[in-house]
């Protein structure tokens, strides 16, 4: 799997060039005993700046800091829409939401299993294909799909952290243990069973970082004492966006307890086991002793400020913010952890050289950017998601690229590496391009957004959201909460933490203008239908929990 690595020294025109036309003669080149092995390895809900690699990151990650440093990382890598399941259901088909039919939560956007899907296509070119983890859609997968397959079950596809109950290709199972780590030794088992003369196409999905974020027994006591920096924009006022967007329900301090490892004490527990969150029922007594000698001293601690009074206002969001930022750490530390045991097999088999190593999450993150801790709405922290590629012979270690990317593109790049032709019905792009940190010219400039699973007064929807679609290019993004007839647009370059809705400034009207123009285009290219009109009714919960 050699190729010649471009070069930065050469021309841009000539480097654009060679990289297309590696594209298209590298897998004709092929013989399908020399055709890539594919390791996608997929989390959820991890933001950026929760990996080392990345600037500004908060935390170590050495393990997947490694795919960045020996190939390359993505810098402006999007999804379009963040939002658990229509993220998975793009990813499969190349296809923004509206096309695949995964929308969003509702029961109304069930997955499709028989329409296009780029595992069955490698399937179909002779890779075995499997998928072990987090699925997170409905229905469960079957063979239209991967030819092996072995997911989480229980509470909606989410799974628990903890002894977690599986469904796979022969049927259900439940094994004792923490979801990563059984996670990583289903797929070593499988990688260790699959027939060595066929390529492979391998998805590891993991639970990890979602909510109740419940850290392995070894990492809960880690990062004790430790204290996290604040994003600049923890305390947002909110003053110039529309008056909606701070009246969704993702703030840190209403998150529920058990989310920020607020549960009761063990002495509480036996006195009133119907308080006991489900999280922690389902451990065994071993993991849910271990639990409460690590956290029943800071819930206590939790329980005086309280009663103190100092759980309110900006003392109390500081404090949460760091119980919240704490165990995202501590579950990415495990998340690290089994994506090293992952790489470490690939060294010791032999299979690294001829293996892509995919990272990347269902979406990005508010880990505590606007006071929140969610992702749906298309500010850039949950528009954003990690992405970093390994490919020996393709990828010059340390790559750095800039192109605007999205996930729609992850298909269509596994179906160019392995020699297959993609559909015209698929909407991204091959990332081959791109892949020497150069962008074409012929690439693309801007990036389609839509959010479904909003709504309006009197029909809310999750977590009190504004549906909502835009258009992001390189330096400027507009935002179109179009049950409102409302906008907001922000020039990213002077204003990166999305502070300062300038949709009303006069000096600004030209470039609003052209994107409003570029949104119209865009939906008219990617075959965008006008939403249906929502109709009010009661007023829905909030679930945070439960998503």
């Amino acid at each position: 799997m050699k190729s010649t690595p471009c070069r930065h020294h050469l021309p841009i025109f000539f480097t654009a060039f060679l990289a297309a036309s590696l594209t298209a003669i590298l897998p004709q080149a092929k013989g399908a005993e020399t055709r890539p092995n594919i390791l996608f390895i997929y989390s959820d809900d991890h933001a950026q700046k929760l990996i080392g690699a990345y600037d500004g990151s908060l935390n170590k990650t050495p393990n997947l800091d490694r795919i960045a440093h020996e190939g390359a990382i993505f810098n402006n890598s999007f999804v379009g829409n963040s939002i658990c399941c229509p993220c998975r259901a793009t990813v499969l088909t190349g296809k923004h939401s509206h096309l695949n039919g995964v929308l969003g939560h509702e029961p109304s956007s069930r997955w499709n299993g028989t329409q296009w899907v780029y595992p069955r296509e490698l399937a179909n070119a002779g890779y075995q294909t499997a998928l072990i983890g987090k699925w997170h859609m409905i229905p469960n997968p079957t063979n239209n799909e991967f030819q092996y397959w072995d997911v989480l079950s229980g509470y909606g596809g989410q799974g628990s952290y903890y002894n977690p109950d599986f469904i796979g290709s022969s049927g259900p199972s439940k094994v004792i243990g923490y979801s990563s780590d059984i996670i990583t030794d289903k797929a070593l088992d499988w990688l260790k069973q699959r027939d060595p003369s066929k390529p492979f196409l391998l998805c590891v999905q993991y639970k990890t970082p979602h909510i109740p974020r419940i850290p392995a027994v070894k990492d809960m006591n880690s990062h004790e004492g430790e204290k996290f920096a604040e994003p600049p924009t923890l305390f947002d006022d909110f003053v110039t966006r529309q008056p909606f967007v701070a009246q969704t329900l993702m703030a840190i301090k209403g998150m529920h307890d058990i989310g920020i490892g607020i549960a009761p004490t063990a002495e509480e527990a036996l006195a009133h086991p119907e308080k006991v969150p489900r999280d922690l029922a389902d451990m065994t007594p071993d993991q849910v002793a271990a639990w409460h000698k690590a956290y029943d001293p800071r819930n206590r601690e939790y329980e005086a400020l309280k009663a103190a009074g100092k759980i309110k206002g900006k003392e109390g969001v500081q404090y949460l913010y760091q119980r919240f930022i704490s165990d995202y750490v501590r579950c990415v530390d495990n998340l690290d952890e089994n994506a090293g045991r992952l790489l470490e097999y690939l060294d010791k088999t032999g299979l690294a050289k001829d293996t892509i190593v995919v990272y990347s999450s269902d979406q990005g993150f508010f880990a505590g950017e606007h006071g929140w801790a969610e992702k749906r709405f298309m500010y850039e922290e949950g528009f954003r998601t990690p992405l970093m590629i390994r490919w020996p012979g393709v990828i010059k270690p340390g790559t750095k690229i800039d192109a605007l990317v999205q996930n729609i593109d992850m298909a269509p790049t596994f179906l160019t590496a392995a020699g297959i032709k993609v559909p015209e019905e698929v909407q991204g792009k091959p990332l081959q391009p791109v892949l020497c940190g150069i962008t074409p010219p012929d690439w693309r400039k801007d990036l389609l957004y839509t959010y479904y699973d909003g709504g309006i007064p009197g029909a809310p929807g999750d977590y009190n959201m504004p549906r909502h679609m835009g258009v992001r290019d390189d330096r400027y993004k507009l935002i179109h909460y179009y049950d409102y007839d409302a906008w907001e647009f922000y020039d990213l370059q002077s204003d990166p933490h999305e502070l300062n809705n300038r949709y009303a400034d006069p000096a600004c009207a030209g470039e609003v203008a052209r994107l409003k123009q570029r949104l119209s285009d865009l939906k008219e290219e990617y075959k965008v239908p006008e939403p249906a009109k929502l109709v009010p009714k009661k007023k829905q919960g909030d679930d945070r929990e439960s998503i």
